[in-house]
């Protein structure tokens, strides 16, 4: 396995963890509980943003930048299929 496999599943594993916690942080009756839901979500998604910044800056991540035509062009479609 190479490191960007390996940082992918990292990177996927952390998502999933990201959305245990909120799962857990919106369903949560109790406070204290809540608190530590939602520190653990606090932690997790700057871990993830650690993991994509490096995954970023050694090329192992490319972000595609998508043009405000293509945006808007969507977003009338979806308004469109609303109708």
């Amino acid at each position: 396995m190479n490191n960007k496999t390996i940082l992918e599943c990292v990177l996927t594993l952390t998502k999933s963890l990201n959305s245990l916690y909120l799962d857990a942080t919106v369903e949560s009756s109790n406070p204290d509980v809540r608190k530590l839901y939602q520190d653990g979500l606090k932690n997790t998604l700057a871990m993830q943003d650690e993991i994509y910044q490096a995954m970023k800056s050694d090329g192992m991540y490319d972000v595609a930048n998508v043009k405000e035509s293509e945006i808007k062009k969507i977003y009338n479609k979806l308004i469109k299929d609303e109708s």
